[in-house]
């Protein structure tokens, strides 16, 4: 999207039609969902080639896919709103997305950290993905499914409404 916007301007050239920044936006957030469905999909034929699991509930990690892709899409669109040079991406990967990984339950439980650490993870939508994506990749339904997806869901429109309001103030000031 930040190519788009800032280096390739294909976005002021979409809105030379009878667009709105809205529908851009939009566009945007669908597509990188998308690109999650896509690689969400992929990932699981080829676990699937490999028979490491054959529970039927595995299919329903490719609507997951596309919820987790809104989530951080949503998250991604601010950052981009904000970022004057792609340089800005570094302090994202190293100040959100890998502490992420570290503290949502990636590579060891949650269950391990401090009390503090586990109320901060709670908040990300990282544990709300891996609390559904795990189980059903194990064949097993997730604790509280619906609450971990309307976080998800939280996070991906918040988002999108935080990047729209900063990038009008960006694109159309």
């Amino acid at each position: 999207g930040f190519a788009r916007m800032h280096v390739q301007r294909t976005w002021e050239g979409i809105m030379n039609a009878p667009v709105s920044l809205e529908d851009v936006v939009l566009a945007e957030w669908i597509w990188a969902a998308s690109k999650s469905l896509l690689s969400g999909t992929a990932i699981l034929l080829v676990a699937l080639a490999l028979g490491l699991s054959q529970s039927w509930t595995m299919a329903l990690i490719v609507p997951l896919a596309f919820l987790i892709g809104l989530s951080f899409a949503g998250m991604g669109l601010v950052m981009t709103a904000i970022a004057k040079s792609y340089d800005f991406f570094t302090y994202w990967f190293t100040l959100v997305l890998t502490p992420q990984m570290l503290l949502c339950g990636v590579f060891f439980p949650i269950a391990g950290l401090p009390s503090w650490v586990q109320a901060i993870a709670s908040a990300l939508p990282l544990t709300h993905a891996i609390a559904i994506g795990r189980p059903l990749f194990l064949g097993q339904w997730p604790q509280d499914g619906w609450l971990h997806a309307a976080v998800l869901a939280a996070w991906g429109v918040a988002g999108f409404a935080i990047a729209l309001r900063l990038l009008r103030r960006r694109l159309l000031a």
